[in-house]
């Protein structure tokens, strides 16, 4: 809040004293810049659109592997149940079989095992017992090997399931698939005549789901990005028309706001105009009738009259300079001279020795100009009510990207820590400078002290950066 601000006393730079804070929340307002905003829109859009094809690529790249492994999983168990199942003899799983029996139980088993890698691209075929012997495979160097069985392997015995997995090729029982890439291990239980239950496993080239999830991944990125480019191309023309239509409607306020400016500016000058053609002329015609009356006149009705045109005479003053405030002179970069001049008027009114030190060309912001008018207007007037000075002085320059006001008098001074904790009426002035300070979003500085006269200091951001 502006008056929480105000009650600031901090002292700084020896015995200057921050009335009020810069504060850096208000800046000053800048027209929208439509074209960053349409390449900031097209941009969003872009990274957006790119992002979620990306992130659906993705996406369908890990639903491809999925599927792939879901689909020699499904392929597994029917080969399990068309081609493996029906070849198995109970011979091959007892030890104690006639010799004969075994031949032909190991002779239909190859027979299907050639069955299987003819019609799929499997690499190795294997058939286990429940105890991790190998019964058959179509690596003879692993058949009657026995390795120990993974928890996987014994629940898919027990619970008839299929199932795969990327196979472990540092294991023992898959030294002899070492060399062929990746493998994925499906497995399936199968059944001997007699219902015993057996576990086969089949390798296929991991390769093979990578390539299909590569094709997957390809497909819908093109669908992915394509639908992107489509949609950003049709939703370019809704948003530049929108941001046409933002445009003009801005257009259309800030000519309004210049007609309301404008319409205030013509009022200001015709209640002016009405007072100095009207009150402020009939009142100071009385005061030059009175004058003269009182000139002509003896006794004591002359100083009645002398007294009347007096305070006549300081009506049209007060009238002049109500005037003034009505209807200041508008500064802008090469007339803040003369409109410092007239905010000054009321000092050389009442007889100061006023100097106006100020650059032809002062390159601020209308903003930044009115605010200097104004503090001015108002360090003058308290210098006129309260210092009795003789001079006052009025200093403007840029510091970097600051407008810098200083008002100076050789008056009486005053306590500031005093003052400016006070909240009589009498202190108007010094409220009315905080205001200034505040809504221009600048720093105010006083140095005084009581028989040395005080100095007032406002920096205000010039606002002289890129405009609309």
């Amino acid at each position: 809040m502006p008056g929480r601000r105000a009650t600031l006393t901090e002292r700084v730079d020896g015995d200057a004293i921050l009335v009020v804070r810069r504060d850096p929340r208000r800046r000053r307002a800048r027209t929208t810049p439509w074209g960053r905003v349409l390449v900031g829109v097209v941009l969003v859009a872009l990274l957006g659109g790119a992002a979620v094809a990306t992130v659906g690529t993705l996406v369908s790249e890990r639903t491809a592997e999925r599927l792939a492994v879901e689909e020699a999983t499904d392929d597994t168990a029917a080969i399990a149940r068309s081609v493996v199942e029906p070849a198995l003899l109970d011979a091959v799983a007892d030890p104690g079989a006639p010799a004969r029996d075994r031949r032909e139980a190991t002779a239909r088993l190859d027979r299907a095992g050639r069955a299987v890698t003819a019609a799929t691209d499997a690499v190795r075929v294997k058939l286990w017992s429940a105890d991790g012997t190998v019964l058959w495979s179509d690596e003879p160097r692993l058949t009657g090997q026995r390795f120990g069985l993974s928890d996987e392997d014994r629940e898919a015995l027990e619970t008839d399931r299929s199932d795969a997995e990327v196979s472990d090729l540092s294991a023992p029982e898959n030294r002899y698939e070492r060399g062929r890439g990746p493998l994925l291990e499906a497995y399936q239980a199968v059944h001997l005549p007699s219902g015993d239950p057996l576990l086969l496993e089949v390798y296929y080239p991991y390769d093979a789901v990578l390539a299909s999830a590569a094709s997957l991944r390809s497909a819908f990125a093109a669908l992915a990005f394509g639908t992107v480019a489509v949609g950003i191309a049709l939703l370019l023309p809704v948003v530049l028309w929108l941001l046409l239509r933002l445009r003009a409607g801005q257009r259309d306020r800030e000519r309004l706001l210049v007609r309301a400016l404008d319409a205030e500016t013509a009022e200001r000058r015709r209640l002016a105009a009405d007072l100095h053609d009207g009150p402020v002329q009939d009142i100071a015609g009385l005061a030059l009738t009175l004058g003269a009356a009182a000139r002509s006149t003896t006794g004591s009705g002359a100083a009645v009259l002398e007294d009347s045109a007096t305070t006549l005479r300081s009506a049209v003053s007060a009238l002049r300079s109500s005037m003034s405030a009505i209807q200041p002179a508008a500064p802008d970069r090469e007339g803040l001279a003369a409109a410092l001049d007239d905010a000054t008027a009321r000092g050389r009114a009442a007889g100061l020795a006023v100097r106006v030190d100020v650059p032809v060309t002062v390159a601020a912001a209308p903003a930044a100009l009115l605010a200097a008018v104004r503090f001015v207007r108002e360090a003058v007037a308290n210098t006129v009510r309260h210092a009795e000075a003789d001079a006052v002085e009025v200093v403007v320059h840029r510091d970097e990207d600051d407008l810098v006001v200083r008002v100076a008098d050789d008056g009486v001074g005053f306590d500031a820590d005093r003052v400016l904790a006070a909240r009589r009426s009498g202190h108007l002035g010094t409220t009315l400078l905080r205001q200034v300070a505040e809504d221009a979003g600048g720093t105010l500085l006083l140095r005084t002290a009581p028989g040395a006269g005080t100095t007032w200091e406002l920096s205000v951001p010039a606002g002289t950066g890129p405009q609309w």
